[in-house]
């Protein structure tokens, strides 16, 4: 009972999944196109699995559902695992990667069934190449790319000690069976099955791994009306002279965004400095001539009016936190950086369309 209710588990998670990235119209599918092949194979795995352990028909899992079915999950792995750290599909190019777990499929259930032990063997020599080069491949990308973006070397890492973890059961349950014997089989399935279930739950508790970075920092930033001011999308026509900028940072541009955002809420960051392109550069150790970029095409505001915009904002937040309750208006103005109440007063009507204590008024309880 518990082990089909195991089943049971990963084939709903699994297809919910699958069902969220294909049909919620924001997940970032075109990174996720292999993570969604895997999920399919392992629902139809489980589903045979499932079939066949519950001795419907009068067949048994052992015998009549062969490890050769395995290697079907192996270039998926890796091409899912090369995507992410590429964030590069290449579909044509991926297909030989299929053509030998196709022809092996292909040879052992519509021509003939090839012996059980060829099977296991055939199927631990393609795991074992697949650990390698997607080791090669991690240890390519650890200098230049993975130390770039935490979340996702920390997930490529989990794909591929799981990865590692079912290749490495399957030869030492095999191994202890008997290069003969094939009732191991269950016990393999059970253990990956209760793998796949905590892996399952890691992607539903990470919804980055559905909807991507990018998508998730323009929802966030979408949502929220005092940083609208920032566009994802061209403010006007790139200049030729700039178009190596675009080309260059282009799949980035979200993220330094939210970035730039982020030190925009720091309000010791706004009342110690100077919120220049230079300083801005400086704390996302990028050139100065890709934040001015950034002002140029995806920012409403630049130079003067984007600073004293920022320090508005900080007074925005002191005002909902109850600052004027306890000070006057000339202790915010300083607070914020400006060099007089009347600049202050000024700025924030500009922005907001009223005074400081209207906006007080309708935003402090």
């Amino acid at each position: 009972m518990y082990i089909n209710s195991l089943f049971v588990s990963t084939i709903l998670i699994g297809s919910l999944l699958i069902l969220i990235m294909l049909f919620s119209g924001r997940t970032n599918l075109k990174v996720n196109l292999y993570l969604v092949l895997l999920l399919f194979q392992l629902i139809l795995h489980r589903v045979g699995i499932l079939y066949f352990s519950t001795n419907l028909g009068g067949v048994y899992i052992s015998r009549e559902y062969p490890a050769i079915l395995s290697i079907i999950f192996l270039p998926c792995w890796y091409l899912y695992i090369r995507t992410l750290l590429t964030r590069q599909v290449k579909v044509y190019k991926d297909l030989p990667h299929f053509i030998i777990p196709f022809l092996i499929t292909l040879v052992n259930f519509i021509l003939f069934d090839t012996p059980f032990k060829f099977n296991v063997i055939l199927s631990l020599l393609l795991g074992l190449y697949y650990v390698v080069i997607i080791f090669r491949l991690i240890k390519a990308k650890t200098n230049n790319f993975l130390t770039k973006d935490r979340f996702l070397e920390r997930w490529v890492y989990v794909m591929y000690f799981v990865f590692i973890f079912i290749f490495l059961s399957a030869v030492i349950l095999k191994f202890f069976s008997g290069i003969n014997s094939d009732q191991w089989l269950i016990d393999f399935y059970v253990l990956t099955s209760t793998v796949w279930l905590f892996l399952l739950v890691y992607i539903f508790l990470n919804p980055i791994i559905l909807y991507g970075k990018i998508i998730l920092i323009q929802n966030i930033v979408k949502e929220e009306a005092r940083i609208s001011f920032w566009k994802f999308n061209l403010t006007k026509q790139v200049d030729e002279k700039h178009q190596y900028i675009q080309n260059l940072i282009q799949d980035n541009i979200p993220d330094l965004i939210y970035k730039i955002i982020a030190l925009q809420d720091n309000d010791k960051l706004i009342k110690d400095h100077d919120f220049s392109a230079s300083f801005i550069a400086s704390q996302l150790a990028i050139p100065k001539s890709h934040v001015s970029y950034l002002f140029n095409y995806h920012c409403l505001y630049q130079g003067t009016d984007y600073y004293n915009l920022i320090k508005v904002l900080k007074s925005m937040r002191l005002i909902k936190d109850g600052y004027l309750e306890n000070k006057t208006i000339d202790s915010l103005s300083l607070e914020c950086g400006f060099n007089s109440r009347i600049t202050f007063f000024n700025n924030f009507k500009k922005f907001n369309g009223i005074s400081p204590k209207e906006f007080a008024k309708k935003n402090v309880i």
